[in-house]
C-alpha cells in the first residue's frame, strides 16, 4: 500500500471535499500533513489504497464504522501537558479567582488525560499561591474511548512525562523509576472525571458548568457545525459562565448569548444573562 507521502494532491483534495460535505469537518492547511499520517491506520484497516478511495468509502452504504474511526483519528487531541500561554495567562490572571466555590469545569478534547490533569495542576498551584481553596470539579472528555480508558489509569511512561515541568512532576506525580513510569497522585487524579463525548452529536445531557476549556477542537469543524457546537456550549454554561479557547479560533455568533471579553489577562467569552 502506498505511504501517505505518495498520495497526490487530487487524492487529498477529493478526501478533503468529502470530509467537509459529508461530515462537516475542515482540515486547516497547516494540519493536513499530520492528518495524512493519522488516517494511515484507517486506510490499512479497510484495505484502501488512497485518500480518494477513503472518500468513496465514506459515502458508501456501510460507512458508519469508517466515519466513526475517521472522526476519532482526525479530531482527537494531541496528548500534551502544555497549555498555551494565552490560556494559562487568563486562567491565573482572572478566571480562577472569579470561579465560584465548587465550580464545574469542562475540559474538551483531553487526549489521553494530560490536558485535564494539567488544568487541575494549574488550579492546585493557584490555590496554593493564593490561599483560596476553590475545590473545583473537573469533567474531561474526548472523542476516543481508548483515550478515556488510558486517562483514567493516570499512569504515564517516563517519556510521556517528559513534557511535564519538573516542579509539577515533583508535586503531583509518584515516580516508579524501576518500571519507568509515574502515577498521577490522588490529590489531582480524584479531581477529574473522564467520559466519552463526540461534539458532532448532541451532548447536552450533562449538568451545567461554570467554565468550558476547549483549546483546539473547533478548528476541525465547518462553520455550520462549529456554530451548533458553540450554541450547545453556551446552553450548558451557567449564567456568567466562561468559554475559553485559544485566541486563534474564531467563535461564531450565538445570538449574543456569548460576549467576547478582552481582559488585560487575555481573551475569553462570557455567557450573557
Amino acid at each position: 500500500m502506498p505511504s501517505v507521502a505518495s498520495h497526490n494532491n487530487d487524492n487529498l483534495e477529493t478526501l478533503l471535499g468529502t470530509l467537509q460535505h459529508t461530515l462537516g469537518v475542515i482540515i486547516p492547511e497547516e494540519q493536513r500533513a499530520d492528518m495524512l499520517e493519522r488516517i494511515q491506520p484507517v486506510l490499512t484497516g479497510y484495505k484502501l489504497d488512497s485518500p480518494a478511495s477513503l472518500a468513496e468509502a465514506i459515502q458508501g452504504r456501510q460507512s458508519e464504522d469508517i466515519k466513526a474511526w475517521l472522526l476519532d483519528v482526525i479530531s482527537q487531541s494531541q496528548s500534551s501537558w502544555e497549555l498555551s500561554g494565552d490560556i494559562k495567562a487568563v486562567l491565573h490572571g482572572y478566571i480562577f479567582e472569579q470561579l465560584p466555590y465548587n465550580a464545574r469545569v469542562w475540559i474538551v478534547g483531553c487526549g489521553q488525560g494530560q490536558l485535564a490533569y494539567a488544568v487541575a495542576m494549574e488550579a492546585a498551584n493557584y490555590e496554593h499561591e493564593s490561599g483560596n481553596d476553590k475545590e473545583l470539579q473537573f469533567i474531561a472528555t474526548d472523542i476516543s474511548p481508548a483515550n478515556i480508558d488510558f486517562a483514567e489509569q493516570a499512569t504515564y511512561s517516563t517519556q510521556q512525562l517528559s513534557g511535564l515541568s519538573e516542579e509539577n512532576k515533583k508535586l503531583f506525580v509518584t515516580m516508579n523509576e524501576t518500571e519507568g513510569q509515574g502515577q498521577i497522585k490522588d490529590k489531582i487524579r480524584q479531581l477529574v472525571s473522564f467520559s466519552h463525548c463526540d461534539l458532532t452529536h448532541d451532548f447536552q445531557s450533562q449538568a451545567p458548568v461554570d467554565l468550558i476549556i476547549c483549546p483546539d477542537m473547533l478548528v476541525y469543524f465547518s462553520n455550520d457545525i462549529k456554530t451548533g457546537v458553540v450554541k450547545q456550549f453556551s446552553d450548558l454554561l451557567k449564567s456568567g459562565g466562561i468559554f475559553l479557547t485559544d485566541n486563534n479560533q474564531a467563535v461564531m455568533s450565538t445570538g449574543n448569548i456569548l460576549e467576547r471579553v478582552e481582559h488585560p489577562a487575555g481573551i475569553f467569552y462570557r455567557k450573557v444573562g
